[in-house]
């Protein structure tokens, strides 16, 4: 495979795997089934590729070595320092993600802290090093061997098969448990005993009831107020970006019932988590006060958290502070 064919299609699957484990979490559960399998396919796609990269680096390792016995370099050359990063985290990420679907790490591995999480933020991170890495080798990748040969295009061929073949190889081992997100079951109809986790790091709020408000345009709202509306309850799944799953039963207020059919909804956390919701999400999102029959409790978002049952778990805010509506009702 040529140099920079092999660099630039790392990179283009690199920003293609970013780009849909993103939009997996922004797009609704119903939208985003495709993303998680091309997801997991082109991963496979990565890991086969990083065969070739593995012997251009190392074809390039040893004619710096060589050249410098010869000669004295004037500079140091970044690349391979550049390279290095790029290349360890792309080989951790990967890894993480594969032992990930084959249910060989679980989501409360890292002292509560979720493996995947980890995944993400080193998939995220490696974007401007590869980037980088691949803007200083420009000139050496253009001088690399033609693009454009029957060779090269039976070399994709059989790369792009071979990714077919293994990813229907991993799709089969992985466990039937698993969400098509890759989430795994946890404790479901527990009440508050299924985990807490907070993605975002945000330290648990101890909110007074008593003094507690939520602000919705120019009210203030307390729980006393919130309790005279009708009682809304939903069975959902709770399909955590942390990598878990939990089905249970919350019970509360209607979204709409409290703030009007305003067209998009904005919710922000006491925290300062803020997010977004078309008309079709909010009509059947609730304002939660309880979880199996029990009052939330704080590190599930005491006093009122956000149930969005058609999104994951990024958009079901904790410890609701304000809710604006905008736009057009549809």
């Amino acid at each position: 495979m040529p140099r920079r064919l092999t660099n630039d299609l790392l990179l283009a699957l690199l920003l293609a795997q970013v780009l849909g484990g993103v939009l997996g979490w922004a797009w609704p559960q119903t939208q985003a089934g495709p993303l998680y399998e091309l997801h997991r396919a082109l991963g496979i796609g990565v890991l086969l590729l990083l065969g070739w990269k593995q012997s251009i680096a190392l074809a390039s390792l040893r004619k710096r070595i060589s050249l410098r016995k010869r000669i004295t370099p004037r500079r140091q050359d970044w690349t391979v320092l550049w390279g290095a990063i790029a290349g360890v985290g792309l080989l951790l990420t990967l890894l993480i993600g594969l032992a990930w679907t084959l249910g060989l790490i679980s989501f409360d591995l890292l002292w509560g802290y979720s493996p995947l999480n980890i995944h993400v933020f080193i998939g995220i991170g490696l974007v401007p090093f590869v980037a980088v890495h691949l803007w200083l080798r420009r000139r050496q990748n253009a001088i690399s061997l033609p693009v454009r040969s029957r060779r090269t295009l039976l070399r994709v061929g059989g790369l792009t098969l071979a990714t077919l073949v293994g990813w229907q190889a991993i799709e089969r081992l992985t466990p039937a448990i698993r969400l098509p997100s890759g989430s795994k079951p946890t404790a479901s109809f527990s009440a508050n005993a299924f985990p807490a986790e907070i993605w975002l790091f945000d330290a648990v709020p101890l909110l007074d009831p008593q003094t507690w408000r939520m602000q919705v345009g120019g009210r203030a709202l307390s729980l006393g107020d919130l309790a005279a509306y009708p009682p809304r309850t939903v069975q959902a799944v709770l399909d955590c970006t942390s990598g878990w799953w939990s089905e249970q039963v919350w019970s509360g207020v209607g979204l709409l019932d409290v703030l009007g059919d305003v067209g998009e909804v904005t919710v922000t956390s006491v925290t300062g988590h803020r997010i977004v919701l078309p008309p079709e999400d909010a009509r059947g999102a609730i304002l939660a006060t309880h979880v199996g029959g029990e009052v939330l409790s704080p590190g599930h978002g005491y006093p009122v958290r956000l149930v969005v049952p058609t999104r994951r778990g990024y958009f079901w805010v904790k410890w609701v502070a304000t809710l604006e509506g905008g736009g057009t009702a549809a």
